[in-house]
């Protein structure tokens, strides 16, 4: 007869995943299970570390600073190697999700541009003001992309944190307008996994919902789950698993009936869907065309060629951006650091 070890290691796979991390924590808690499952993890990593760490016995390793620096002209020649030899896994255009733009003469200009720019600080807006006019155009001119007239946002370092700020926009919009304090979001089985990492960070309970045949948003699913503290309902345009788009029409009207805020990631096909809309392609409404959607996540890293990582999070009206930003008055200027009487006086003459 099996015993109880061996019929969880043999059926832990077919379970749903909240009970999956249910289980695997009790059973890490078993000597013998453990053991177990750090002998196969052990063989598992043994296994990747060719492909992990190719470099690991062909380039010096430094674990900590060296003795002696090293020459500018050394460190460049090692990491020309480097590139070398790692273009050739992308240069032919198999790594979709990686590298969207492999055009030499595009690389070039974009590494220009970084070049130009190297030292600017959008914290300082007082030194590099280009930094606000650079944002503002972004914002602009893809917010006029996907139809969004009065639509407003930031710039963001990538889709993740695009995705992060909408999320935090809505817990604060709920809680401030709505007194909610226990947010949830509901967003399909396919969604980004940013939204998960937004759930964990910002205590947003997360409501995943399944998809149909078409590996789309199950409307009907969304809309069971809704409850008296959800925030914001999340739909994909398209989803990075399967490029399937989900029905943002649907989803976001049930969102705007409710009073509920609704994002649509289009962070991987933002800069796509509109072209392929006028080209004729038979694209589904996913943008601001549509009323119930209030913001969208859209990264010009991506297919807007630009260099990693820059990513634009639009939002429907200015009065929802404001939950977006976080401000505090408590921390003292650089210029009064201590009381003045706390100074030490200057040194006599």
């Amino acid at each position: 007869m099996m015993n109880l070890e061996d019929f969880l290691m043999k059926n832990i796979g077919k379970l749903p995943a909240p009970v999956v991390a249910w289980v695997e924590k009790r059973m890490k808690k078993i000597p013998s299970i453990r053991e177990k499952m750090d002998r196969e993890y052990d063989g598992l990593m043994a296994g990747l570390e060719p492909s992990l760490k190719p470099y690991k016995d062909r380039y010096p390793v430094f674990a900590k600073l060296p003795a002696r620096g090293r020459d500018r002209e050394e460190i460049l020649h090692e990491m020309e190697s480097l590139r070398a030899h790692e273009e050739s896994q992308w240069k032919d255009g198999f790594v979709s999700g990686a590298v969207y733009h492999g055009d030499e003469s595009h690389i070039e200009f974009l590494n220009q541009i970084y070049a130009l720019n190297s030292q600017s600080n959008p914290l300082h807006a007082d030194v590099w003001p280009s930094t606000t006019k650079f944002e503002a155009e972004i914002v602009s001119m893809t917010a006029n992309m996907l139809n969004g007239e009065g639509a407003c946002g930031t710039v963001s370092s990538g889709g993740t944190e695009s995705i992060m700020l909408a999320m935090k926009t809505y817990r604060d919009w709920a809680r401030d307008t709505k007194g909610i304090t226990r947010p949830e979001m509901i967003a399909p089985v396919t969604a980004h996994a940013a939204f998960d990492k937004a759930s964990q960070y910002f205590r947003i309970k997360m409501v995943k919902v399944p998809v149909d045949a078409d590996s789309r948003a199950d409307v009907n699913a969304v809309r069971r789950a809704v409850n008296r503290n959800t925030v914001v309902i999340v739909g994909s345009a398209p989803s990075f698993p399967h490029g399937a788009i989900d029905p943002i029409q649907g989803m976001s009207e049930l969102a705007r009936t409710r009073n509920i805020g609704f994002h649509t990631d289009a962070c991987l096909g933002g800069f796509v869907l509109p072209w392929a809309e006028r080209l004729g392609y038979n694209v589904p409404p996913f943008d601001f065309r549509l009323p119930g959607v209030t913001s969208i996540s859209v990264d010009t890293h991506k297919y807007g060629y630009a260099a990693k990582g820059t990513s634009v999070i639009l939002y429907r009206s200015k009065e929802l951006r404001h939950y977006q930003y976080y401000i505090t008055s408590e921390w003292p200027p650089a210029a009064c650091t201590s009381p003045p009487r706390l100074r030490a006086a200057a040194p006599a003459r």
